[in-house]
């Protein structure tokens, strides 16, 4: 059989690969942040600003790595707080423990990272993908708030301006156009994004109030479920019991500090106190 004809024709000069050597690239002294996974946000979302172009020089293509690495810090929080809230909650536990993981993650990882593999194939760029992992991974039941799905939605809206900074530099893509509303951008599909500062600085916020939100919200799903006699009512008594769970949602690298652990214990045990109460006057 003859062989097939293929020109060779340099039309575009290739340089030899240098060596790459990605075992060398990763700090292997590096330890796990032992903050709360929203307190690691707030600083990674502080570092990834300080590289935002200034409104007197702006430029669109560094804005939009800007935006990359803010989505990163995003997906870096959600990964932190699904491992943590498997790690220390029995519901959780349960609801990860239905999953598989790979044998490579089950042979290598610890146990206090472990819950990272079950992750690896989510991607949290789509209301539905999170609503999912919320219910199926972390066990949250029912409809979720209304300002929940709110920042949810808009958060996705960001999602959608990185995937076409990553996947097309910049163009707006047919799906991407379909999710933010194609009655408006069909006439921008292979347009590029013109991102100004103004445009990054509300995309950031937006990442940061989906953040904050579902940082409270989970905290107080998980917090909320823990059996009648979890608790015995005294801080002094169930000091250590109650700061496995403030500690992974506190914030305390933000101006707006969450307070002090016993007075959220205490608002939490009167919040507990008058549902019983009510509770016990709708059985009248």
């Amino acid at each position: 059989m003859a062989k097939e004809f293929r020109s060779t024709i340099a039309i575009s000069a290739a340089p030899a690969n240098p060596p790459l050597s990605t075992h060398k690239l990763f700090d292997s002294s590096y330890v796990e942040f032992t903050g709360s996974p929203v307190d690691e946000f707030t600083i990674r979302i502080r570092t990834v600003n300080k590289l935002s172009p200034q409104p007197a020089s702006f430029d669109a293509y560094q804005g939009q790595l800007v935006l990359l690495g803010t989505v990163a810090a995003v997906e870096s929080f959600l990964r932190a707080v699904f491992r943590r809230a498997i790690s220390i909650d029995p519901i959780c536990q349960e609801k990860a423990s239905k999953k598989d993981v790979s044998y490579a993650a089950a042979l290598h990882l610890t146990v206090d990272l472990l819950p990272e593999a079950l992750l690896e194939r989510i991607s949290f760029t789509s209301f539905d993908n999170i609503e999912k992992a919320l219910k199926e991974l972390l066990g949250v039941s029912g409809e979720l708030p209304a300002d929940v799905k709110s920042v949810i939605d808009d958060y996705v809206k960001v999602c959608h301006l990185r995937h076409c900074a990553v996947h097309r530099f910049g163009k707006l893509g047919a799906s991407n156009a379909v999710h933010l509303g194609l009655l408006e951008h069909k006439v921008l599909l292979e347009k590029p994004l013109i991102l100004d500062y103004i445009a990054l600085q509300n995309a950031i916020a937006i990442a940061t109030a989906f953040v904050r939100t579902l940082n409270g919200f989970l905290f107080n799903v998980l917090i909320s479920r823990l059996p009648d006699g979890y608790f015995s009512g005294s801080y002094g008594t169930d000091r250590g019991r109650f700061l496995v769970y403030y500690r992974m949602f506190a914030d305390r690298a933000s101006s707006s500090k969450s307070a002090a652990p016993r007075f959220i214990y205490a608002d939490f045990q009167k919040e507990r106190a008058k549902h019983l109460a009510n509770l016990h006057k709708a059985k009248k």
